[in-house]
């Protein structure tokens, strides 16, 4: 065969094996429409709506996740609710009287001084170890009231450095500190990771009991993430056994330490429904798994419910993929992704969230705008100016704060309107 012919049919060969995978990999038509649920969501937002981007959130899902967080952490474990994942008085109100429980874990300043005005008989965690000023901040900030400080709040410790701080605040303002000590049990996010390093705090605490009580341990295991993980998992077991051998070390050494009003505190959404079988830790949080965004679509959060959702309006609808300055590219993308054959311009955008419905509407990795964000959709499906188009927040702790007042829906009406935190 003669050079220039077997390079001929080389190249067909490649132009013939390209058009193949073209057809083999192009993308099907993944619109659909509407579910009921969502056209009704639709329907209501369009007659009593605002018009503008909201969070809302679906009361009747909600509470069934609170009642299974609770049916899960009974008695004598105490459920802590997490209020950076939960950032509303009346929401959390509305899950801790649900639930039954007055325990909060709080991971900041200001929500704190919240807190101490608006729960008055809360018990307050901290859920990381706060920089000095801010403690401070609070100490500031806070009014005299029925919330007492010395009693309602537990100020987390990782380091003995960060510990004598505290105690030299705790001096300075001739104020009592409860100190719940962070413990390292897998995680590795700071804490402490022996339990003989926890005789450079524990004889400070014993020894200065006007200003400093212990008031406890809390050991987070996110590591455990995503894990089909039982109790007698190894990593599991791991994690407990660390746990343990703190708690046994304080029971040995420090005695008159010790009492049954401590706090064992751990867990989270992903991972609380582990321990229901187990009675190291007597204090579990959970936040995000009473509205599960989509980062909580793991292994034990399976009997949860989708609770809270974005509702934006469209704005503006076009034929065909509308190209950003007439790109050569757009003819090309919306020839090879069915999906991108209608054009819709959203109210704001590039939230952290997934789009949820109508169904099979592609990402943009690049054309996002907090302004007016393009969507596309296939023929499949049929929006009109003014519809609404839903997303799955993928976290709530910081997307729930950008959108004002939630709105609270039940059986397909506006039931209220929830203010955040500020």
């Amino acid at each position: 065969m003669k050079r220039r012919t077997f390079l001929g049919l080389a190249t067909g060969g490649t132009i013939a094996a390209v058009a193949g995978a073209t057809v083999l990999f192009r993308p099907g038509d993944e619109g659909k429409p509407y579910s009921r649920y969502f056209s009704d969501l639709n329907q209501l937002l369009k007659r009593e709506g605002p018009g503008r981007p909201l969070m809302i959130l679906d009361l009747d899902r909600m509470n069934h996740n609170i009642d299974v967080i609770k049916a899960s952490i009974e008695e004598p474990k105490s459920y802590r609710a997490v209020v950076k994942s939960l950032p509303s008085v009346d929401l959390l109100q509305h899950v801790m009287t649900r639930a039954g429980t007055r325990a909060m874990m709080v991971f900041h300043q200001p929500f704190l001084n919240e807190v101490a005005r608006k729960f008055v008989d809360a018990d307050a965690l901290l859920g990381k170890p706060m920089p000095l000023a801010a403690a401070r901040e609070f100490y500031r900030n806070y009014r005299d009231g029925p919330f007492r400080p010395e009693t309602q709040i537990q100020w987390l410790i990782d380091t003995p450095e960060r510990f004598h701080q505290y105690h030299q605040l705790a001096r300075e303002l001739g104020i009592s500190m409860r100190i719940n000590i962070e413990l390292d049990v897998g995680l590795h996010r700071g804490g402490i990771s022996e339990p003989q390093a926890l005789a450079q705090i524990l004889p400070l605490i014993q020894s200065d009991p006007t200003h400093l009580q212990f008031a406890g341990f809390m050991g987070y295991e996110a590591h455990l993430t995503g894990m089909a993980a039982r109790l007698d998992h190894a990593s599991v077991q791991n994690v407990l056994a660390r746990y343990r051998g703190c708690i046994d070390y304080t029971r040995q050494n420090h005695a008159e330490l010790f009492s049954d009003r401590l706090t064992f505190n751990g867990a989270g959404s992903h991972t609380f429904k582990i321990y229901e079988k187990d009675d190291t830790m007597n204090d579990l949080a959970a936040g995000s798994g009473v509205v599960k965004p989509t980062d909580f679509d793991t292994h034990h959060l399976q009997e949860h419910l989708p609770a809270v959702f974005i509702a934006t309006p469209v704005l503006k609808r076009y034929e065909g993929l509308v190209a950003l300055g007439d790109h050569w590219s757009g003819p090309i993308l919306e020839w090879w992704d069915p999906n991108r054959a209608r054009t819709y311009y959203i109210y704001g955008g590039y939230w952290k969230a997934r789009y949820e419905s109508p169904g099979g509407i592609p990402e943009w990795i690049l054309l996002n705008s907090t302004n007016q964000s393009m969507v596309n959709t296939s023929t499949s499906v049929n929006l009109e100016v003014d519809d609404y188009v839903f997303l799955r927040p993928t976290q709530s702790e910081a997307v729930m704060l950008q959108f004002g007042d939630l709105l609270v829906v039940s059986k397909g009406r506006i039931e209220n309107w929830w203010k955040v935190f500020a």
